[in-house]
């Protein structure tokens, strides 16, 4: 019964990590016009031309095969599961689509994100659902680098109540690839990395 437990467990966690996992960070070719957006470009030394957050975020549209590892944890599994990632624009390039189908113990579990940049706070925003909840979870990010890395945060909420904080830390590899980190946080603020996926573009 303990190991049925443990199992049920792990596969939360991890189906939680996948619905988390792509969410952050797609966002699609400006098909119209966005507005001006009082963000931080990325410079030639970074790696990036003079562009708006959508234009910059566009380049990562296409399809993914995503590879998701467990850190630190005991009982995690040895090997890591892998998915699919389909990134699409929506909303005349403002937002993107994101749609994610993953393995976690042999069962098929789906997500679904919608990611932007809001050019009025100067922030990167997402919702994220997936098949394992009920809930929606809600993201907030910064980046200082033009958008080549940038820092999500979002809160959870148990069913007794009890809330606890989530980072989400995604880098920009190269055109082809990035990878997205998770965190949880402590009260005292300390982070503790649990949860890397590698995404890499299909040729």
């Amino acid at each position: 019964m303990l190991r049925k437990m443990h199992r049920a467990g792990m596969i939360g966690a991890i189906a939680a990590a996948c619905a988390l996992a792509g969410s952050a960070f797609a966002q699609g070719p400006a098909g119209g016009k966005p507005e001006p957006a009082g963000h931080p470009a990325p410079t030639a030394a970074q790696g990036g031309n003079a562009e708006t957050p959508q234009q910059f975020l566009a380049k990562r549209a296409g399809e993914y095969t995503r590879t998701i590892r467990f850190l630190g944890q005991q009982g995690a599994p040895a090997e890591p599961f892998t998915g699919t990632s389909k990134i699409s624009v929506i909303l005349n390039g403002h937002f993107i689509l994101e749609e994610n189908e993953d393995k976690v113990f042999g069962r098929p579990v789906s997500g679904m994100r919608i990611y932007g940049y809001n050019n009025a706070t100067k922030e990167y925003e997402g919702v994220s659902m997936y098949t394992m909840s009920t809930a929606i979870l809600m993201l907030t990010g910064t980046s200082s680098d033009g958008g080549r890395t940038v820092g999500f945060t979002g809160t959870t909420a148990s069913a007794s109540g009890a809330k606890s904080t989530l980072h989400a830390r995604l880098r920009q590899v190269d055109d082809d690839q990035f990878v997205l980190t998770m965190s949880t946080v402590a009260s005292d603020g300390k982070e503790t990395p649990f949860n890397e996926i590698t995404y890499q573009r299909k040729k």
